[in-house]
């Protein structure tokens, strides 16, 4: 512990990591395949070849998914920005959203000219609550997002069921669930539709992009006209959201390679687990091993027998170049907004507020420096910071 003390910038020291460690995937598949999916692209020309590659793509995502269609868009923000408005109940003005969830998700709902409702999480999952959820639907409730939480997956047939009691539409937010399954069935396949994102701190890395899967025939078709640049023959107005053919080539390779990044983030998950077990006050939150998994992101709840709070750490995290981040602070029914929102109490979203850190995972991060990551952890439950802050500006 003497020789990670002195390496610390707060004890005076240069610093943990040279170069920053961080929370993000950040996948990157081989070059060489990328170039090969872009070849049809290069070859024909650009005007002369659109399209063609993420037709390609939406083919591959199609059955990875085990759904009937696919439809990708320029990115997951307009990806579910098209779900909400093709799935909504016109005639009602509010869509269900968890409030512990993704900090622009209630900027989405915006868009579509709905309001954004926010409902609570469940204690235990942070999973958006099927009995909060239940309770909030009104008159005015036009659907419900359900968005899986960053680790594991809510519960999706209860979510279908109420869905269909109340007749309510429901749509699947699952940019943090790619390769995760549901009773042994892959997430992807479920309900009208389920959103993803290709993001570069996602799963599969497409740079940036997005993309939804579903299985009715007619849902997809509107989607791709929504998705289209200009006015169609029915005198809809596009969006202009279609994913470009480099973006989907690189998600290509990167779909061919799934395998690898899983074990890569199956070593880190497996790291934290062996360096944090003996830590009794800081909380792993575990995949579910009786599904399939990506074990892409590591959060983890601190306890009250943790000397700092959760900022505290961020906060020297941070200094030491490793960018643990807090885990969805604010809930969204904690923000302002210029635009009307419907806000109740949600006990569980406030108190978990500030109880859960990202930790650094992905492509970039080794199990070496998860070791180091974890010994840091154990070296701050067992000293005190105030010395060292004094030392550090004299």
């Amino acid at each position: 512990m003497a020789a990670l003390e002195s390496e610390l910038k707060h004890f005076g020291g240069p610093g943990l990591f040279e170069v920053p460690i961080s929370t993000s995937n950040l996948y990157c598949p081989s070059m060489e395949q990328v170039l090969e999916y872009s070849r049809p692209m290069t070859a024909a020309g650009t005007r002369a070849y659109p399209g063609k590659i993420a037709e390609q793509l939406e083919g591959r995502l199609a059955e990875y998914h085990g759904a009937e269609h696919c439809v990708t868009f320029s990115s997951g923000f307009w990806a579910l920005v098209a779900a909400v408005v093709h799935c909504a109940l016109p005639d009602r003005p509010e869509v269900l959203v968890p409030s512990f969830t993704y900090r622009r998700l209630a900027d989405a709902v915006n868009w579509t000219g709905k309001t954004p409702a926010f409902v609570d999480i469940e204690a235990d999952s942070q999973a958006i609550s099927l009995e909060s959820t239940r309770a909030s639907i009104s008159a005015k409730t036009s659907l419900i997002l359900a968005v899986h939480p960053i680790v594991n997956c809510c519960d999706v047939e209860a979510f279908i069921q109420l869905s269909e009691e109340s007749g309510v539409p429901i749509v699947f937010d699952a940019v943090e669930s790619v390769h995760e399954t549901v009773n042994g069935r892959r997430v992807g396949s479920f309900g009208p539709l389920e959103v993803f994102s290709l993001h570069a701190s996602k799963l599969i890395n497409g740079m940036e992009g997005g993309y939804i899967c579903t299985s009715d025939g007619a849902l997809a078709s509107a989607l791709r006209a929504a998705r289209a640049h200009g006015s169609d023959s029915a005198g809809g107005v596009g969006m202009n959201a279609a994913i470009c053919d480099g973006h989907a080539a690189f998600t290509l390779a990167g779909l061919d390679e799934i395998e690898r990044n899983v074990d890569h983030n199956k070593k880190i998950y497996d790291a934290y687990q062996a360096g944090l077990k003996d830590l009794a006050s800081i909380r792993l939150l575990e995949f579910d091993a009786s599904e399939q998994t990506s074990f892409k992101n590591i959060v983890v709840e601190i306890l009250a027998e943790y000397p700092h709070s959760r900022d505290e750490l961020v906060t020297f995290m941070n200094a030491e170049r490793i960018l643990a981040r807090a885990h969805y602070d604010p809930p969204l029914h904690r923000k302002s907004y210029t635009f009307p929102t419907v806000n109740r109490s949600l006990p569980h979203s406030d108190r978990a507020r500030s109880l859960f850190l990202n930790l650094p995972c992905g492509a970039r991060v080794s199990t070496a420096d998860v070791a180091t990551v974890c010994e840091l952890l154990a070296f701050l439950a067992e000293t005190s910071l105030e010395a060292g802050a004094k030392g550090a500006e004299q």
